[in-house]
């Protein structure tokens, strides 16, 4: 019957479903095409996210300079910041060059091309203008596609260059980090080996290379972030890493009979959090952990001075179990004094710091309290019975110690040791942000860089004024820099340079001074926002 000869109805319906499977095939090739741009949309989210997180490994450098000290992390802080040198110039010029391809494919300029969403590009299967862009213009061999002068061959040198870069600095400190940028190959198409460049723009379809290009991003932001947290690492190498930091008082004795001397250990106590420790006390076994931090609870009934013994295991960073035992004691008795901060277990350098002091059995109108050492100390009395300690700047220490007319006779009946510390950094926000994604309209509204306490800084009416920094930021290739020498206000110039800035444009706000209670200066850091 497939031989027969068919009626003109017959060979109408036959021309119908064939041109039924074209319309079909057409509709997928279009459904594949638009698929490349939810792709690259899911990828730019990535790098966002990728950004955000290089961030704050270089926060964390910062911060370990508090705790080793800038000799130690210097050397490690300075190779980071190399590394995200050469990841800014490779993506910096992946960027521009894949905007300028857009550009010339949809016959747009460059801060239009700049802006656009992939979705919108008007000749997403064209090939012939995006492989001559990278593969062709400025050869200097024109015998062969992707050559020298090329854009694709300067690129595939620039990310022969970052490994290698990368590769030398991690030398330095016998590790190795793999990247997934491979540009040697052997690659293949269709059983023809070709070079990295033709594998990658020889006749893609535009949409593909624009998407690929974004991939190469991730890459190299990956590639950074391993090695900068390998270099973090080794700030911390044998070590155990501790992600809180509290105070502890821990007394001889909790209990100071009259006459006696109250006596304490004041120290900072690092904690691990991510970690669990397993903790036993001798007569009642394991105990219940949370936070890194494991909790006693016994019924005081008996009388007396007790003895506890137990043992905390932890696992160190090598991964080898380590005990340490502990023995404490404590007494059950009548209290007898009180003596406490009433914000928190220390005392801040140059600001008034609430404390509340009393005495079982005896009226405040009867306590008479003191503070030392005398001269570089204050203890001054409120109407409602508190008081207020004073602590200048260079003071480690503080005691108070606790007297009272007992009987008509004034008695020493506790004192207790205090650390003495200046008022920690405040924190950089532009309109209550910290960083990352932000429009350019609340960029410009906020219009000032303000130093927050945070939200955790329980002291009231301290404030810190921001009084310089400097703004950077890329426009079209070119660094642009602008400075505030002389308060918190966006000038003229970097309100200009927001104003003029597309999608996706990074500011650095650098070197922000803030200026605080007795005239204390203090580095905020800096802070980075992307233009959404």
């Amino acid at each position: 019957m497939a031989g027969a000869k068919q009626t003109p109805r017959q060979r109408l319906i036959g021309l119908m479903y064939l041109i039924f499977l074209a319309l079909m095939a057409l509709n997928v090739s279009v459904e594949v095409l638009d698929s490349f741009p939810l792709i690259n949309n899911s990828i730019e989210e990535t790098n966002r996210n990728f950004e955000a997180k290089v961030d704050m490994v270089y926060y964390d450098f910062d911060e370990q300079r508090l705790n080793f000290g800038e000799s130690h992390v210097a050397p490690f802080h300075e190779q980071a910041v190399y590394v995200g040198a050469l990841a800014d110039s490779l993506i910096h010029y992946i960027r521009t060059n894949r905007t300028q391809m857009l550009a010339e494919l949809n016959n747009i300029s460059y801060e239009e091309a700049d802006t656009m969403n992939l979705i919108d590009s008007r000749r997403k299967d064209n090939y012939i203008i995006s492989s001559r862009f990278w593969l062709v213009e400025n050869s200097t061999d024109p015998s062969r596609d992707g050559g020298p002068g090329t854009r694709a061959y300067i690129l595939r040198e620039k990310i022969s260059n970052f490994k290698e870069e990368i590769d030398s600095v991690l030398a330095l400190h016998d590790q190795a980090i793999k990247i997934a940028l491979d540009v040697e190959g052997p690659f293949y198409v269709q059983d023809r080996r070709v070079n990295w460049q033709q594998l990658t723009f020889d006749r893609v379809i535009s949409v593909a290379v624009a998407t690929n290009l974004n991939r190469l991003i991730t890459e190299v932001r990956n590639a950074q972030f391993d090695a900068i947290n390998m270099l973090y690492d080794l700030i911390t190498a044998g070590q155990f890493r501790f992600d809180e930091v509290t105070a502890r008082v821990v007394p001889k004795s909790e209990i100071v009979m009259t006459g006696g001397r109250y006596e304490a250990d004041v120290f900072v106590a690092a904690i691990d959090t991510r970690q669990e420790p397993q903790i036993s006390v001798q007569g009642i076994g394991r105990i219940p952990v949370s936070d890194g931090i494991g909790r006693i609870r016994l019924a005081a009934t008996t009388p007396g001075t007790h003895t506890i013994r137990g043992e905390i295991t932890v696992v160190s960073p090598a991964g080898v179990r380590q005990s340490h035992p502990f023995t404490t004691q404590y007494t059950i008795e009548r209290p007898r004094a009180t003596v406490s901060a009433t914000n928190m277990n220390m005392l801040y350098q140059e600001i008034e710091n609430p404390v509340s002091i009393s005495v079982p059995g005896v009226p405040s109108e009867n306590i008479r309290p003191q503070i030392s050492p005398s001269g570089q100390t204050r203890l001054t009395t409120q109407p409602d019975g508190t008081y207020i300690a004073y602590i200048q700047e260079g003071v480690s220490e503080a005691t108070i110690t606790v007297n009272a007319y007992i009987e008509g006779q004034l008695t020493k009946i506790d004192d207790m040791m205090f650390r003495a510390r200046p008022v920690p950094r405040p924190i950089a926000r532009i309109a209550g942000y910290e960083g990352g994604p932000i429009s350019r309209q609340a960029l410009t509204a906020a219009g000032r860089i303000d130093a927050h306490m945070g939200d955790d800084f329980v002291f009231a009416g301290v404030e810190w004024n921001v009084t310089a920094f400097d703004m950077i930021t890329i426009t079209r290739g070119e660094e642009r820099r602008a400075r505030q020498t002389d308060g918190s206000n966006l000038t003229q110039e970097m309100i200009g340079y927001i104003n003029d800035a597309g999608t996706r444009q990074n500011f650095f706000f650098n070197n922000i001074i803030a200026e605080g209670p007795g005239g204390a200066r203090r580095n905020l850091g800096n802070l980075s926002f992307t233009i959404n």
